[in-house]
């Protein structure tokens, strides 16, 4: 189950967080989920025999590569203003399904496990998600702007102001920790 947790979250948690920080899911994370979805889509297409991809499953990790053919043929002039709700939809809902399935792949037992024990990965997911979120929302309370210009990233909407944080011996007026 932790290891289907993990997996699930280390998908799920930096989408999350650009939700809660910009607003927005960016593209690098909508394509990690494709290729997890799709990597795991293919496994389950290898075990196939096994039984333990189910069709609503193989659906559901389809479901990136559509986005792709979306984003493909949709408008450049005018934009398809729907896309991003379905990103940040295809993004949430699509982690915890992961996890599900990464569950069912991974662990030989899955079915005779308790049912609570099965939904304990996809509950940890969608909690780590929902923190995420919430930490990107409230990111002026432990990051700076100049954290996120250290980072690469952009600046979000509401950073706080100040001095990057570094891990080095180096006091930077935020202290050390």
């Amino acid at each position: 189950m932790a290891t289907a947790s993990a997996g699930g979250t280390l998908v799920i948690w930096w989408p999350a967080f650009t939700v809660g920080a910009y607003d927005a899911v960016f593209f690098d994370d909508m394509l990690a989920l494709w290729a997890v979805a799709t990597a795991v889509l293919l496994s389950g297409a290898v075990l196939w025999r096994r039984g333990v991809l189910p069709w609503a499953g193989a659906l559901a990790l389809f479901l990136p590569s559509v986005w792709i053919v979306l984003d493909m043929v949709a408008p450049r002039s005018q934009g398809f203003p729907y896309l991003h709700y379905f990103e940040v939809v295809l993004t949430m809902v699509g982690a915890p399904m992961l996890t599900w399935l990464l569950s069912r792949i991974l662990l030989p037992d899955y079915a005779a496990l308790p049912a609570l024990q099965r939904l304990g990965a996809v509950a940890v997911t969608v909690v780590v998600g929902l923190l995420a979120f919430l930490l990107g929302q409230f990111n002026y309370l432990f990051l700076t702007c100049a954290d996120f210009d250290v980072s690469g990233n952009n600046v979000p909407p509401h950073c706080a102001q100040g001095p990057p944080f570094h891990v080095s011996g180096q006091n930077t007026g935020r202290g050390s920790r």
